[in-house]
């Protein structure tokens, strides 16, 4: 270390917040170095906002303690502004709050100080500060400067996966703990409620509930994890962890260097109301989701077997809450090494979907909070304002648009039909490219209505262009570049990462809660994606083909019936080549311009239907079913907008769909099935496959209409006495029977069965026997005089 004291320090910031106090705000960052966890802190700092320079002088009135600047930079309507620096918390709301009422306009006032103070330098996840050591405690750092540093896989995270079990009404049974340390080294432990049984050395017994909470503290002290990783982890076992807590007057010390869970709304367990400095917490049904992964439905039994073909180890998973207080009273290992192996499968599902990976990558690429899931207005705000600055603009105040929206992506009339040879080609990130081609961006607008309109690229709805002054584009071309290095480096989750933040661009610049949002800017993109979907389907059907479907960025290719190509697959990466490159002399002959737009062939459709509108002849938008040849020789069916990939179907409706259509892509009857499908139907035989499963989004005293499942679920409570089976989140089984709508559990009606022939074999078997020309009113009748 220099003479001086002052030295540097790099590391992964784990967790960001601004700390405030009577002597200013302090933003203190929980970072995790090479050589273990260090926490920063960078005092004297203020919140920051900006104001008109003409209300300089109304704010310093109004605020004597606050310091205004006047500065170099302007707002969107070229008016000079002025930075406005707060040191107190209660102050600003004050200033907000006062500003609105005398309508001066107070922009990025959003931006909290730890966030500003990061992507002003460019910080993303990984920072060097410089500074002191404070007081040769060497965790603790006081920093004057930072800047941004690459450390790669340098920093081992210490990962955790925990899960909670408890009785009906919350009270602890045991926290189970699963993952391993930066040396690899496994972690397994179970803190139980129970007096001291042989068996299992990794299970700590306590006396209580209240050692329980004590013994979780002590281990959170001496481990220090990183990462807590979990299944519904915070609005379930965190939330009921601090209930626990709070009951028993225990301060919930789960952070780094004691610092304590807590919320930043009062009852709202929410991930972006929790604070847990220096650990960061993943939720695997956030994150799943986040990655776009989709599933029918997102329980850790259900995700479980899916991805890793194992579920819960507990005998009755539909009833676990009775299972657990059985096992608890009754056989305490069992509840531990269930409550070990739930643990176990969040930590697999984690590691065989690569989602800490993918939340790293996230993180570095949007500078969001490491874990936070959504926010890509926030994730936008990060990637552009420091550039906007750096051009001499603040962000606007609120958003320009006057109320005009823009449309949604194009979508083409299908022309319906059974087809053979149907080809896909897919343009490679259509509104990334279009942002990238046609130079669209917010300041890039601002500036080029100003501009002679030859200077210009023409937008849409009134919008122009600059072609030298603008930000977005070369974001997005870095993004781009960043992806495709990322795919030859195989690294799929940052790859998925960048895919995901490219795509988010255009509905973050479409929302009106973006304050960049100005229709013309969104039009602009959808409306020129219209043009080259239909001037790509013109260019396609000159060369012979009929173009059948198209939507937002797909284009479906009919070869016709006796084409004669050997080879669709290469001739649809031909026609795709051709395509771009088409593409790339007309952009270059008709606006100056490089085209980054990119078809590329996506598959070929051996057999592929695309239905008519119910009850019309005309062709359906968004549902088909095609059938490709997989690499064993098999027809694959993919299903788009079908029954088949709907939840409110019941499993036999997925069946016959998926078997008709199998059938009749291998030139197979289907009538004859149909109707011993039927047959099998009214004779009680497929019963089983009758049970509708859905959840309830919100509580049942939300709903506003009766629906089935609701009212099942209505059923249910009254039957039991029991409101849990009314909460949001809960799964409801239920059948359609002459009485309606009952609980699977409780059914004392009979089925009606001709709701299940008329409302759901009916709907999926019409578009098949259509094409046969015969109505499935024909085909029951045939079969009832049958029997």
């Amino acid at each position: 270390m220099p003479a001086s004291g002052f030295t540097t320090v790099k590391g992964r910031i784990l967790t960001r917040q601004t700390l405030y106090s009577a002597e200013g705000l302090c933003l203190r960052y929980c970072l995790k170095t090479d050589s273990g966890p260090l926490t920063v802190d960078v005092p004297d700092q203020a919140q920051v906002a900006f104001v008109p320079q003409f209300a300089v002088a109304a704010v310093t009135h109004r605020f004597p303690t606050i310091t205004c600047r006047s500065l170099s930079l302007k707002d969107f309507q070229q008016q000079p502004m002025a930075a406005v620096y707060c040191h107190n918390r209660k102050l600003f709301r004050e200033l907000q709050r006062w500003s609105r009422e005398h309508n001066i306009a107070l922009h990025e006032a959003e931006i909290r100080p730890h966030q500003r103070y990061l992507i002003e330098r460019f910080i993303a996840l990984d920072a060097e500060f410089f500074g002191r050591f404070a007081d040769d405690d060497a965790t603790h750092f006081i920093a004057s400067k930072a800047r941004p540093v690459t450390l790669g896989d340098d920093i081992k995270l210490r990962v955790v996966s925990l899960d909670v079990e408890c009785s009906f009404t919350g009270e602890l049974y045991s926290i189970g703990l699963y993952g391993e340390d930066e040396q690899k080294q496994p972690l397994r432990k179970v803190i139980m409620v129970g007096p001291e049984q042989e068996g299992e050395d990794w299970i700590a017994w306590v006396a209580d509930e209240r050692q329980l909470l004590v013994a979780l503290v002590a281990w959170f002290a001496e481990w220090q994890p990183d990462v807590i990783l979990g299944w519904s982890v915070v609005t379930f076992d965190l939330a009921l962890l601090w209930r626990r807590f709070t009951f028993h007057r225990i301060l919930p010390a789960l952070g780094r260097d004691g610092a304590v869970l807590e919320w930043l709304v009062e009852d709202k367990f929410r991930p972006e109301t929790l604070q847990l400095p220096g650990v960061v917490v993943l939720d695997g049904i956030d994150w799943l989701k986040a990655a776009f992964y989709k599933f029918d439905r997102y329980s850790l039994e259900y995700v479980s077997r899916q991805l890793l073909g194992e579920g819960k180890q507990i005998h009755d998973v539909d009833n676990r809450g009775q299972e657990i207080t059985r096992l608890f009273q009754q056989d305490k290992l069992a509840l531990a090494r269930y409550n070990l192996s739930d643990c176990r499968l969040v930590w697999e599902i984690f590691g065989k979907t690569h989602l800490l990976p993918f939340a790293i990558a996230r993180a570095q690429l949007t500078g969001l909070e490491f874990g936070r899931v959504g926010a890509s207005v926030a994730a936008f705000n990060n990637l552009y304002l420091p550039h906007l600055h750096r051009a001499g603009y603040v962000a606007p105040a609120s958003p320009l648009s006057d109320g005009l929206e823009s449309p949604g992506g194009y979508v083409m009339d299908s022309i319906p039909g059974l087809y053979r040879d149907i080809l896909v080609l897919d343009f490679k990130s259509l509104y990334p490219s279009i942002i990238r081609t046609f130079l669209i961006d917010p300041l890039g607008m601002i500036l080029g209505l100003q501009q002679p309109t030859s200077e210009t690229v023409e937008g849409y709805r009134g919008a122009r262009f600059a072609r030298q002054q603008h930000i977005l584009p070369q974001l997005v071309e870095k993004l781009a570049q960043a992806r495709e290095q990322a795919k030859l480096n195989q690294d799929a989750p940052l790859s998925q990462a960048i895919k995901i933040i490219m795509n988010s661009l255009y509905g973050v610049l479409g929302s009106r809660g973006c304050v960049f949002h100005d229709a013309r800017l969104a039009s602009s993109i959808t409306m020129r994606g219209h043009w080259i979907m239909q001037t790509t389907k013109a260019w396609i059907e000159q060369q012979g083909y009929q173009v059948i479907y198209g939507d937002t960025d797909s284009t479906f290719v009919w070869l016709g019936e006796h084409h004669g190509i050997e080879d669709p697959v290469a001739f649809g990466h031909q026609l795709a080549a051709n395509i771009t490159q088409k593409w790339r002399e007309h952009i270059k002959q008709a606006f100056a311009l490089d085209s980054s737009l990119e078809l590329e062939f996506d598959s070929h459709y051996q057999r592929f239907l695309m239905p008519t509108l119910r009850g019309s002849s005309e062709g359906s938008k968004k549902r088909y079913v095609g059938a490709v040849r997989s690499s064993d020789g098999e027809l694959e069916l993919v299903f788009k907008g079908m029954e088949q990939v709907r939840s409110d179907w019941s499993p036999l409706a997925k069946r016959i769909q998926y078997e008709l259509y199998h059938r009749l892509f291998n030139d197979c009857d289907v009538t004859e099935y149909l109707a011993a499908q039927a047959e099998l139907l009214q004779q009680g035989k497929l019963d089983e496959e009758l049970v509708f499963s859905k959840q309830l989004r919100r509580s049942l005293d939300a709903y506003q209409s009766n629906v089935p499942h609701v009212k099942a679920a209505q059923m249910q409570v009254d039957a039991l006495n029991d409101p849990s089976y009314g909460k949001k989140g809960q799964r409801i089984d239920y059948v359609i029977t002459v009485n309606g709508p009952e609980p699977q559990a409780l059914r004392r009606s009979a089925i009606d069965y001709s709701y299940y022939l008329d409302k759901q074999i009916k709907p999926i078997a019409e578009p098949v026997l259509s094409l046969l020309q015969m109505s499935f009113e024909q085909l029951v009748l045939r079969q009832m005089t049958l029997i």
